[in-house]
């Protein structure tokens, strides 16, 4: 079987964002197999090639590999608080509106909704938030102060 080759130029930084991709990407993967029962996936190969290019030496690899972990966890974490925060604000809003809410157009339901989010997002954050308060780094952002 023949192999085909490419060839590109393009800056280090470039090349270094599409290791990052390629990272999480097996990252990923590793803690969905992990999470499913399953082996866990090798190492790729153009992992490695892609390291040798840019001279990422293997301990610095290792090392971005579980801070690459901590950023997945951290993420996931992150939506399912902001999930959950809706969620809430969803429940407390519908409830509040009673036999109103059926009345209402969506956009309309969907605006209190948001309201009741922004209004209460740290007051359900902190009915599930297990970190203790004093490792808590920095207030969580709401979906609207994300999008600014």
């Amino acid at each position: 079987m023949q192999q085909e080759f490419v060839s590109i130029t393009l800056p280090k930084h470039e090349l270094e964002e599409f290791h990052r991709g390629m990272l999480f990407r097996f990252a990923a993967e590793g803690l969905i197999r992990r999470e499913q029962g399953l082996e866990e996936p090798e190492y790729p190969e153009s992992l490695n090639k892609l390291e040798e290019i840019l001279g990422i030496s293997e301990d610095r690899a290792h090392t971005m590999f579980h801070e690459m972990e901590d950023e997945l966890w951290d993420y996931a974490w992150y939506v399912y608080t902001d999930e959950w925060a809706w969620h809430r604000a969803k429940i407390e809003t519908l409830k509040e509106l009673g036999t109103k809410s059926t009345s209402l157009k969506r956009d309309a339901l969907d605006r209190q909704i948001e309201e009741r989010y922004e209004k209460n997002f740290e007051t359900y954050i902190k009915e599930i938030d297990m970190k203790e308060e004093s490792e808590e780094s920095e207030p969580r952002k709401s979906r609207e102060s994300k999008k600014k």
